[in-house]
Formats: C-alpha cells, structure tokens, sequence
C-alpha cells in the first residue's frame, strides 16, 4: 500500500463523514443545497471505491495518475469549502439557541455579522464567490467522473473501503516517499495515523 493512497483514501473517507453529518445537512437543508452536498458524497464514495486498483495502474497508465492528483487536489478544495460550510452552521446555530434566550441575544448579533448567521438559498446564491464555487466543485466532480467512466478502474469487493487493522510498520514507507504540496494537511494525516497507544492505520481493501 503506498502512502500516498493512504493520503487521498483518509482524506476522503474524511470529507464523506463531513457531508454526512446531521448538523450540517439540517442547516444546508434550510438554504436548499442539501441534496447538491449529498450527491458530491455519493461522487466521493464511487471514487473511493476503486483508489486501490488506480493506486496499482498510476506507475503504468498516465492517464490514472492525473486522475488521482487532480482527486487530490479537488479533495483538498472541497474540505476547505465543507470546513466553511461546518462554520457558517455552527453560527447559524449559536443565533437560534441565543434567540431563544432575548436578554443575551442583543449582545450575541453585536458578536456575530447576520450576515454569517441569517442565511437562505437566496443569500447563498447572491454570494457570488460561494455560489461560484459550489459550481467549480460540482463541475470538477463531474469531469472526475466521466474520467473515472473511461479508465475501466476496478471496484473494491469490500462494501467498507477502510477498516483500522493492527499497526504495520509504516517508518520505512514513510521514509522511501517524497511527499510533495499541502505539507500541513500531510502531516496531520500523518500524525492521525500513527498516533496513541493502540497504534492503527487506515488499510484501503
């Protein structure tokens, strides 16, 4: 298993447990994109599902390899717009349980803009950077897919992608790999994986 695999298989298994949060999808149920954000969860599941065989073909089909960096890339892109998504919920949240508490809530829209705590389908649309790249990420989702359709890549057996196994020694991988953009977010996942006691990784079957 090489380790950039882990990389892009944790990532996304990280994003479809963000667009499947109840929190999430209750608040972009009330501004009418909810079932936008499902159906990019259901694109991500179809990819993950046959990381694996790309991973295997990448080093002979160049084809494949493009299609995994730019999944990578476009994963980075979505987590920082879900992470944007999770925020704006959050303080959509906060101003509806303060509402219901009036002597806090003057302070409360002192703290808070209304502008990132009353929102709508209208609003969303007329934030013209957001709705722009709810857009960008639908079509780049798309193009993935229609790639994905021509690379005849083989779908995992397994219905579960990712299970945690007993620790394997994954120093040496780690060492013999050169990892290359969003150092960060890499050494996190990194340090998710070979953290604590009972030491696991994320298998991709």
């Amino acid at each position: 298993m090489a380790i950039g695999e882990v990389f892009i298989g944790a990532l996304i298994t990280v994003l479809i447990d963000k667009l499947a949060s109840g929190e999430l999808m209750k608040f972009l149920r009330g501004v009418g994109i909810d079932a936008q954000l499902k159906e990019w969860r259901r694109k991500l599941l179809m990819m993950r599902a046959v990381l694996t065989d790309a991973e295997n073909k990448q080093m002979a089909e160049i084809t494949v390899k493009e299609w995994l960096h730019n999944l990578e890339n476009l994963a980075y892109d979505l987590d920082d717009l879900v992470d944007e998504l999770n925020t704006k919920a959050s303080l959509h949240k906060i101003r509806k349980i303060h509402q219901a508490n009036r002597p806090s809530t003057s302070m409360v829209r002192k703290l808070i803009p209304s502008c990132c705590t009353n929102f709508s389908f209208h609003d969303f649309m007329s934030n013209h950077r957001m709705a722009s790249e709810l857009k960008v990420i639908s079509c780049r989702l798309e193009t993935l897919m229609k790639e994905l359709s021509t690379l005849e890549l083989v779908k995992n057996v397994s219905e579960m992608p990712y299970k945690t196994t007993k620790r394997l020694d994954l120093t040496s991988v780690v060492e013999e790999s050169e990892v290359y953009g969003r150092e960060k977010d890499k050494e996190n996942i990194l340090n998710m994986l070979l953290g604590g006691e009972n030491q696991v990784i994320i298998q991709y079957l």
